[in-house]
């Protein structure tokens, strides 16, 4: 589902020991997850692009797993599996997506223009092509096939 995360920093300001203290209750605060590396597999053809993932190329590159939750806890090991496959070639990078559900009849899912954010189930994309978790690209698509594309940057 994810193969990058917008990483957020967290800044809190003490005021000589008189801010309160949050309750027990309150989870610790969330650290970015370690990096982690994923080797896209060289398409010597395109692969058609109909979801079922019967290519050859698909056959042979590692599956993608051990993904969490963003939404709605971020962090969370999700209760259902994901898988992903990358593929490239000269022209394109190809991602392939296979998420689980055995009630597919559940799937919230939302019809709206392009670039329109649905609450909706998602798939989300985020390339950090410059490896500073500042800058990047994120797409997204929906189950009805709302797409999103959007250019991440923080100049500081």
């Amino acid at each position: 589902m994810l193969l990058g995360l917008p990483f957020l920093a967290a800044v809190t300001l003490a005021l000589q020991g008189t801010a309160p203290k949050p309750p027990a209750t309150d989870p610790p605060p969330s650290q970015p997850p370690p990096l982690t590396s994923v080797a896209a597999t060289r398409a010597m053809q395109p692969p058609v692009i109909d979801g079922r993932g019967d290519d050859a190329v698909w056959r042979d590159a590692p599956a993608i797993t051990g993904f969490r939750e963003w939404r709605p806890t971020e962090g969370l090991p999700p209760r259902l599996p994901t898988e992903a496959k990358l593929a490239y070639d000269a022209g394109a990078l190809y991602v392939f997506v296979r998420a689980f559900d055995p009630h597919p009849d559940s799937i919230i899912t939302v019809l709206a223009r392009r670039d329109y954010f649905t609450p909706s189930d998602m798939i989300w994309l985020f390339l950090d092509s410059y490896h500073d978790r500042r800058t990047g690209y994120e797409f997204g698509v929906n189950p009805s096939g709302v797409k999103l594309d959007a250019q991440i940057y923080n100049d500081g």
